[in-house]
């Protein structure tokens, strides 16, 4: 562990750029010990029974103080309605054991005091850390991903090298090109160790410009892998290295989706969408200009050339649908069929292939999308 000291060491003094500002205090958060460490609670007034439990971990030589004037996750949870636990490290540096399970049996503890105390979701706990807490997020899923459902380490690539996870897990890391601590160009091969663990794709999904209230960020998304996982990178331009309250939001959008037994958000297809159909040789910006629209069951209705000018639709198409839920473009019946997204301004957002079934191809801001199925282009909106 000595030799972890200077290079993280170092994270302490790396934040004086960026203010917390405003919201809740620590104050306001239920201090209580737990095997004689220190954890900070903050569960909302109106709180439901069997509700999630985040647990947000700080970095080297910093506090649950820190940690949560940067990160503010209680604004989220007050919408969201979670319970948030704030650890507190070990004594000394305030490391974390990331090699051992010292740690990662306490969280476990936690996670059973945080039942005891608010009858929370067991199958709906998620996993959050900054740096070395991040490194513990990484550890923990060699060792508690039986307890956790999915992780968000932020920062946090494990200067040990990635573990043999339990199984395979849904992980969103945000991370910093411009961070001199934990250095942006660890974090490719050190994602891939996850990504060949779970069967990902090899081929991102990429969303340039992704929606983001500080940095310019881009988002790479890998799946579904292994039980329907999903691996997720963002990549934040100029971010150093600090802990952040601009991605809690995305954080929770993505863990949310998952308890223990998978994924728990799958709505089933709507009962009616609108789909718009165009020559297959547009391929371009002008494809929103050139569409029309109507209205249809479940599925897409066919597009017939007396109405259109095409020529009779492939059978294996009619089936294909495209709609939107829960923030996501969704496409179904789409096996082996290549799909473009388009937004309002006519550029490419996503492209990826169709698995049949009912995937997520894009989740970005609210508008107007177009989305190029084969030989088929739907218009649908967020």
């Amino acid at each position: 562990m000595k030799f972890l000291l200077l290079p993280l060491l170092a994270v302490s003094y790396a934040f004086a750029q960026w203010g917390g500002g405003g919201g809740k205090s620590l104050n306001d958060y239920k201090k209580v010990s737990v095997s004689g460490r220190d954890i900070h609670i903050y569960a909302p007034s109106n709180l439901k029974a069997k509700s999630p439990l985040l647990l947000s971990f700080h970095g080297m030589d910093q506090d649950p103080n820190y940690q949560q004037e940067n990160t503010h996750w209680e604004a989220v949870a007050d919408t969201a309605g979670f319970v948030v636990v704030y650890p507190r490290g070990g004594t000394g540096m305030s490391t974390w054991d990331i090699r051992g399970d010292k740690d990662t049996k306490w969280i476990v503890e936690i996670i059973d005091k945080i039942v005891q105390d608010y009858d929370i979701d067991t199958k709906r706990v998620y996993m959050s850390g900054f740096s070395m807490g991040g490194m513990l997020t990484y550890h923990a899923m060699s060792k508690i991903a039986d307890k956790i459902a999915a992780f968000a380490p932020t920062s946090g690539t494990n200067v040990f090298g990635a573990s043999k996870a339990m199984r395979p897990v849904p992980i969103i890391h945000p991370h910093g090109t411009t961070d001199n601590i934990l250095g942006y160009d660890q974090v490719e091969g050190f994602i891939k160790n996850y990504r060949d663990q779970f069967n990902c794709p090899f081929q991102a999904e990429v969303q340039n410009n992704y929606p983001h209230q500080g940095e310019t960020a881009t988002m790479y998304t890998w799946g579904p892998c292994d039980k329907g996982v999903y691996i997720k990178h963002m990549k934040l331009e100029g971010r150093g290295h600090m802990p952040s309250k601009n991605e809690v939001s995305d954080i929770w959008n993505f863990v949310k989706q998952w308890n223990l037994d998978g994924r728990i958000d799958d709505a089933p297809a709507p009962e009616s969408s609108s789909s718009v159909a165009e020559s297959s040789s547009s391929e371009t910006a002008n494809t929103s200009s050139s569409v029309s629209s109507e209205s249809s069951s479940s599925s897409s209705a066919e597009i017939t050339s007396s109405a259109t000018g095409l020529q009779p639709m492939d059978p294996g198409m009619r089936s294909i649908a495209v709609f939107s839920s829960d923030n996501h473009i969704v496409v179904a019946n789409a096996q082996g069929k290549s799909i473009t997204v388009f937004n309002s301004l006519g550029h490419i957002v996503c492209t990826t292939r169709g698995l049949g079934n009912q995937q997520r191809v894009f989740t970005g801001a609210k508008g107007m999308y177009i989305v190029k199925v084969g030989g088929r282009t739907f218009r649908t909106s967020l």
